[in-house]
Formats: structure tokens, C-alpha cells, sequence
């Protein structure tokens, strides 16, 4: 648990909380990452100055975090013989690093709005529909992303973590980054229609950063369901502890009453 006046606070709240400017009371952080793999998949229209037009690209990020990185190597010469990349940068990376790789992308600023699902079925049917949707990107401001999860994230107990659902294979988000306000509704609009192409598949769970906005950042309810009784009762007595006076973070979990 990292407080405000730890050295390292300024450092993880920049990285926790991406676009959003605020000062948690605590950010949490796992102990240890070794033998750490991540991948996923971001399907976007790349901003003009990249130079590849109007056409959805599909970015593969990989990350591997483990002294041996010949073993994390081997697994990404398996990547690039199942989907040889058109283009690739590989290297060593630090933390903050890796979570800012994309800010370019978004730039500050940005409007946004997220949808999100958790699902662990990848067959045909699932990819028709996540196909059918990112061929309906011809614009520079909305992406999607599809995180496979298990190995180290899966191991980790359900119940010793608040993240909302660890059985799940997959998790997918569909976001809006724009500047225009002229953009909401049609750019939310289509976040929308994903989350609810996806529901036949969807497993429980959902992740508090990217609940839709129309939710507030004062639905208690939303928090409830996303995380279940157990863990928001958990995260209830955090809050009590940590933030009585209940600063005004996203989607918040209202303190006891005194």
C-alpha cells in the first residue's frame, strides 16, 4: 500500500490513474511480478500522424516480466510465427514505461467513455462478433481491446484481490477517446452496441475504471455489483480506514455513515 508521503507516490498515482488527475488517499500494488506474462490485443484507426490511413490496425502488446528473458523471448518468436506483425518494436522496458507506450494515442484531454466485458469463450461465434465490430472502425477515436488474462493473473486467489472476476479467460473494452463534444453520442453509441453484442458470452464482473458514464461517480450500486458483496465490504472497511471524508475518485464506495 503506497501513501502520499511514500517516495514512490507520485510515480504509481501517475500510473494508476492514466488521463485522470487525482490524488488517491493509498494505491495498491502486488508485491512481487516474476514470471508475469501479459498480451492482448488493441484494434484501432491509428491517429494521421502515423501514416496508416483510415483502415482498423490491430496493435499485440506482449509484456514479460522475469529475470530470464530468454524464456520470454521463445514465447514471442511462438507470436510471430502464429501472426507475423507488419511492423514490431521489442526491447526492455521499465513499468512506467509500458503503461504510457500508448499515450500518444490518447491524447490528454481526451472525452471519454468505456465499456467493458468479462467472457472466457473465443470460438467462432465470439469472433465473428468482435471481427464484425472492429471492420466498423473507419474513424481516428474509438478502440478495442481484448486482455487474455489466466497464467500469473489466474493463479492469484479470487479472493485476495478486489479485481471482480480472475476465472475469466478474457476481458474486453471498447472505449472512446475524442475531443469534439459534437462526437458523444455516435462514438458512444457504438461502445454500446459491443457491450450488448457481447452479452450473450459475458461471465460476471466488471472493472469499476471502465463502467459506462452514465453510471456517475456516486452509484454505490455500481461499485456493488461490479465487485460483488464479499469484496465491497472488504473494500467498505479500506474506505472507512483510508478515506472517511470520501474523495472524489471514480465510481465511488460511500464511507460508513458516523
Amino acid at each position: 500500500m503506497i501513501e502520499p508521503q511514500d517516495p514512490l507516490y507520485e510515480e504509481a498515482r501517475a500510473v494508476w490513474n492514466g488521463m485522470v488527475n487525482v490524488h488517491p488517499r493509498a494505491v495498491a500494488r502486488t508485491a512481487a511480478g516474476e514470471h508475469v506474462r501479459s498480451g492482448g490485443g488493441t484494434i484501432l484507426v491509428l491517429q494521421p500522424e502515423f501514416g496508416m490511413g483510415d483502415e482498423p490496425w490491430m496493435i499485440v502488446g506482449f509484456a514479460w516480466v522475469a529475470d530470464d528473458h530468454q524464456a520470454g523471448l521463445k514465447l514471442l518468436e511462438q507470436l510471430r510465427l502464429e501472426a507475423p506483425p507488419d511492423q514490431e518494436e521489442v526491447g526492455a522496458t521499465s513499468w512506467v514505461g509500458w503503461q504510457g507506450a500508448m499515450d500518444t494515442v490518447f491524447p490528454k484531454g481526451s472525452r471519454g467513455y468505456w465499456k467493458n466485458v468479462a467472457f472466457s469463450s473465443l470460438d467462432q461465434e465470439v469472433i465473428d462478433v468482435l471481427v464484425g465490430l472492429a471492420s466498423e472502425l473507419t474513424w481516428q477515436g474509438t478502440g478495442i481491446d481484448v486482455h487474455h488474462l489466466e497464467g500469473a493473473f489466474g493463479r492469484v486467489p479470487e479472493v485476495a484481490t478486489a479485481f471482480p472476476n480472475r476465472s475469466a479467460r478474457y476481458w474486453l473494452n471498447v472505449y472512446g477517446f475524442w475531443h469534439d463534444p459534437s462526437e458523444d453520442d455516435r462514438l458512444t453509441a457504438f461502445a454500446r452496441k459491443a457491450y450488448a453484442l457481447m452479452q450473450p458470452f459475458s461471465e460476471e464482473g466488471q472493472y469499476v475504471n471502465f463502467l459506462g458514464a452514465e453510471l456517475g461517480p456516486h452509484d454505490a450500486d455500481a461499485a456493488r455489483r461490479a465487485y460483488g458483496q464479499e469484496k465491497y465490504q472488504r473494500l467498505l472497511a479500506l474506505k472507512d480506514r483510508y478515506d472517511p471524508q470520501s474523495l472524489p475518485p471514480h465510481h465511488n464506495i460511500p464511507p460508513t455513515p458516523v
